[in-house]
């Protein structure tokens, strides 16, 4: 099973954490301005000192690049609340299986919402498909893994999710329907016009998960 999961807590909470006690010893002011400066020290500290495993280094180095160019405006303490409260949810007290059952309700979620549902097509093989639907927005699973990627119940193998249209309402649902989406393309994947995303088992997958917009860390 991946590490990442848990390696990308460890750095976003022992960022946190170290932001806490610099404003409570008095050596850092809590206001955006200083709180950005103290995260981007921070994270160029890590990767001198290479502190944490190379699975979460591509996230650390985009951190200390959109602190350096973007300043302020990178935003450091609210991404890794953000993080930090999004995977508590999914990796909190209990770690939740995903199954069968629940990519089966989705599917008639997504359905109930007017997005076009294709599960009958073999979407893995090298070929590029392409789908004709009504509307824009549609959903596609690939046939085999829909079979292959489960032992009984239990999802086991990582899963391919083929999105057009609204990526954002999707991601959302997701969300709300217990799934993290690992994203691979925003749009050109094996089915044409789609993008692709990655479930994987218990949700562990090696890379920044997509966080709905909608999400506030509290």
């Amino acid at each position: 099973m991946s590490e990442y999961y848990s390696e990308i807590q460890n750095v976003v909470n022992s960022a946190l954490e170290e932001l806490t006690q610099g404003h409570q010893s008095g050596k850092v002011i809590d206001s955006p301005t200083s709180n950005n400066l103290f995260l981007l020290r921070w994270v160029t500290k890590s990767i001198k000192s290479q502190r944490f495993h190379k699975v979460v280094a591509p996230d650390i180095i985009r951190w200390q690049k959109m602190g350096r160019s973007k300043g302020n405006d990178a935003m450091l303490e609210s991404t890794f609340r953000r993080i930090a409260a999004y995977y508590s949810e999914f990796f909190g007290s209990e770690t939740k299986v995903v199954t069968d059952a629940m990519i089966e309700a989705f599917l008639e979620q997504m359905e109930q919402a007017d997005w076009g549902v294709t599960t009958s097509e073999i979407l893995t093989d090298g070929s590029k498909v392409q789908f004709f639907t009504d509307g824009q927005n549609s959903f596609a699973l690939c046939a085999n893994q829909c079979d292959d990627c489960f032992d009984g119940e239990k999802l086991v193998k990582p899963m391919s999710w083929f999105v057009r249209g609204n990526h954002a309402e999707f991601i959302t649902k997701a969300y709300e329907a217990g799934f993290m989406l690992h994203k691979r393309t925003d749009y050109k994947s094996k089915v044409k016009y789609h993008g692709e995303y990655l479930v994987y088992p218990m949700n562990q997958g090696p890379q920044l998960v997509e966080i709905p917009l909608s999400f506030v860390a509290k």
